[in-house]
């Protein structure tokens, strides 16, 4: 081996070395004299430094979380990279989605991180779980299962504020509630005040919101509703009141209704008090075997 062999090894072995501890280098220049075996050499050792400088934007971007430098194309140096460069990108548009609400995710490609990401879903799936179950809690009647007087307040608040008109209330009170707690037990009284909201839940449309605003008391919300579309629905209850007393044993169903229709913003609360008033002409209507008054429609 003469002297510009040796001296082309020692350039290659600086620059290796070069690579190991800085990361890069400087391509070695042909050399006029160099043996033809020894040009793969030179070639080889090239594209090492070229693929290294080729890779280093990439990797120091990664190491830095940014995720938009994409791998250099037929770099074998950022391989194991490029795979992981995919899982974070794929792992950071799982994560957005579990921002706006999915957590129907799951990372099943990233080892140990892998069981830590799904233990913190299955955590988060359980906290919204109980939250849910507060919030259904907080806003329905225990003993019937339909909405609470805050869920009715808290709605027609939201209807005072709407645009959405006409919208018909219906206010029905729970006649004899006193006699059957006192001759049959309370016991009794709680199925009578079930029946009753199974009742108006059958007299209605699923979307419609049926609420309990007190112990005997009932109050229905029929959005976009006319006040001739809720006298029907009063006709409706009436039906469903009359096919549970054809199966009722031991009490029977009745209840006092009296409903109003708010044409205009601002009058939901004014309908309903004048369904609440229309209920009492109801309740005494009935017990003296007269007709009803006709629903209220507030127009002006």
């Amino acid at each position: 081996m003469d002297e510009r062999e040796r001296e082309l090894i020692r350039a290659c072995t600086d620059r290796l070395t070069a690579l190991l501890a800085e990361g890069q280098a400087e391509g070695l220049a042909p050399a006029d004299g160099v043996p033809a075996d020894l040009h793969p050499l030179v070639e080889a050792v090239n594209q090492l430094v070229a693929a290294f400088a080729a890779s280093q934007e990439f990797i120091l971007a990664l190491a830095d979380g940014n995720l938009d430098v994409a791998p250099p194309p037929r770099n074998q140096l950022v391989a194991p990279y490029k795979q992981l460069h995919a899982n974070l990108r794929h792992l950071t548009w799982q994560a957005k989605q579990i921002a706006a609400g999915d957590l129907n995710q799951r990372v099943d490609y990233l080892g140990e991180f892998s069981i830590a990401f799904n233990e913190m879903i299955n955590a988060l799936r359980e906290k919204r779980r109980t939250e849910e179950q507060l919030r259904h809690l907080s806003i329905h009647d225990p003993l019937t299962g339909v909405y609470n007087r805050m869920y009715f307040t808290e709605e027609m608040e939201r209807l005072e504020r709407g645009r959405h008109y006409p919208v018909s209330i219906i206010v029905a009170d729970l006649d004899g509630l006193k006699q059957v707690n006192d001759t049959q037990g309370h016991a009794a009284g709680d199925r009578l005040i079930q029946a009753a909201a199974q009742v108006l839940k059958d007299g209605v449309r699923a979307d419609d919101v049926v609420a309990r605003i007190g112990g005997d008391e009932f109050a229905v919300i029929l959005s976009d509703t006319t006040a001739a579309s809720a006298a029907t629905v009063l006709e409706r209850i009436r039906e469903c009141e009359g096919e549970v007393n054809c199966h009722a044993t031991d009490f029977v169903v009745s209840l006092s209704l009296g409903t109003a229709t708010a044409e205009l913003k601002g009058s939901v609360e004014e309908a309903l008090r004048v369904a609440d008033l229309r209920m009492y002409e109801d309740k005494f209507a009935r017990k003296q075997g007269r007709t009803p008054p006709t629903p209220f429609r507030l127009s002006e």
